[in-house]
């Protein structure tokens, strides 16, 4: 993929999402990035713009997508997501016993129809190229064939999240096979465990190593690969 790209990243503040308008940048590509609360700091080239999206105010998102005016994008990132650990979840509502609808309204509203929801809005404004590829960051903790057969697996946890990451790939997995006649990519990826806020300081990955990893894996897309769970290797995941 040539450099010059319009690049739209959700979710730029910090972690990954940070790390790659910093790739797409070094790049040569015209980066439009989003942040919630605080805008990212550190960038000094002309060739990125920052937006204000929040992804739990959904009456704002035609607001964003007018910002956007008429731009072709080549890329978009769907990167922000909140767990269990998130300042805006209270953590002990997303676990067994103390289940909470409200926690679970909030946590599949922000990873998962927000960027659906997104994605519709640009499809309808005509906003994507027509050999865009469009990439869903999702978990293997919301792979169905993989619960308990990995080896960090244990019982328990952040249920709530589990399940919107599963909602986010179903999601994927059906609006590729809408689109299977275009020539579009739509993939979900597995970034991998990763030493971020979510991930925490035992990750086994740096966020700069998944990055690049990620950064390539984009780079080298195929309208083939639409409607696949990948790692972060490229490595085919089962959903």
């Amino acid at each position: 993929m040539k450099s010059g790209n319009k690049v739209l990243i959700i979710g730029s503040y910090q972690g990954i999402g940070n790390r790659l308008a910093r790739l797409y940048l070094n790049n040569g590509d015209q980066v439009f990035a989003t942040y919630s609360r605080l805008k990212p700091k550190g960038f000094t080239s002309k060739n990125i713009c920052f937006l204000k999206l929040e992804l739990n105010n959904q009456k704002k998102f035609i607001v964003f997508i007018k910002k956007l005016k008429k731009i072709k994008f080549d890329v978009a990132l769907f990167v922000a997501a909140v767990d269990a650990s998130s300042i805006r979840i209270r953590k002990k509502y997303c676990m067994w016993n103390n289940l909470s609808i409200v926690e679970f309204a909030k946590m599949l509203s922000i990873n998962c129809f927000s960027h659906i929801k997104i994605l519709e809005y640009m499809m309808k404004k005509k906003l994507l190229n027509t050999k865009a590829k469009m990439i869903f960051f999702s978990s293997l903790a919301g792979s169905i064939y993989n619960r308990g057969k990995l080896k960090h697996n244990k019982k328990g946890g952040d249920l709530i999240y589990r399940i919107s990451k599963a909602a986010l790939n179903v999601a994927v997995k059906n609006i590729a096979y809408d689109f299977s006649d275009t020539d579009y990519s739509i993939v979900a990826i597995h970034p991998g465990w990763v030493r971020t806020r979510s991930g925490g300081k035992n990750a086994n990955l740096s966020i700069s190593y998944a990055s690049k990893k990620i950064f390539n894996l984009i780079q080298n897309l195929k309208v083939k690969d639409s409607g696949k769970f990948l790692n972060y290797n490229g490595i085919t995941l089962k959903w």
